[in-house]
C-alpha cells in the first residue's frame, strides 16, 4: 500500500472498527504506544503491507481524529441539517469525521481533494447515495465554517 488513497481506505476501516463498544471505552485510555500497537495489529489482521509514507498518515490522520474528536463532532452536528447524528450510518459517520479532520487540520491538502476521496469512500463502501449527503455537508464545512474556497 503506497497512496494516500489506499491510506485513507485503511484509515477508516481501522477508525470503523475502532467504533466497536470495546474501543470507544477505551480511546481516551490509549497511550500512543497503544495506539500505534492497535493499528499494526489491524493492519496484520487485514494482511496488508504499509509504506513508510503510508503508516505516517495513518498514524497522523488517527491522532489527530482522537485528539480532535470533540470539536470534530460539534463541527458534524452543525451542518447535519434535518438529521440527527445516530440516524447516520457508521460508514458514512467515519467517512465524515475523517473529511472534516482533514479539511480543517490539513490546510495542506486541497479541500476538494478531500472532498472527493471522501465521496469516492463513501460509494465503495455505502451506498451511491451516499455521494450526494457527503458531498452536501462536506463543502459546506468546507466553504462556511473554514472558509476556504478553492
Amino acid at each position: 500500500m503506497s497512496t494516500k488513497k489506499e491510506a485513507r481506505e485503511f484509515c477508516l476501516q481501522f477508525l470503523y472498527h475502532f467504533q466497536l463498544p470495546f474501543f470507544r471505552e477505551q480511546k481516551n485510555n490509549l497511550s500512543p504506544t497503544d495506539l500505534f500497537d492497535r493499528v499494526n495489529e489491524f493492519r496484520l489482521t487485514l494482511n496488508l503491507e504499509l509504506s513508510q509514507e503510508s503508516s505516517a498518515f495513518v498514524s497522523n490522520m488517527v491522532k489527530g481524529i482522537l485528539n480532535h474528536h470533540e470539536e470534530i463532532e460539534e463541527i458534524l452536528t452543525k451542518y447535519l441539517k434535518n438529521w440527527k447524528l445516530s440516524r447516520i450510518s457508521k460508514i458514512e459517520h467515519t467517512i465524515l469525521i475523517m473529511a472534516i479532520y482533514e479539511l480543517k487540520f490539513r490546510p495542506e491538502v486541497p479541500g476538494k481533494v478531500v472532498i472527493n476521496e471522501a465521496i469516492e469512500l463513501g460509494k465503495k463502501y455505502s451506498t451511491k447515495e451516499s455521494n450526494n449527503f457527503l458531498n452536501g455537508i462536506l463543502d459546506a464545512v468546507f466553504k462556511q465554517e473554514l472558509k476556504r474556497n478553492e
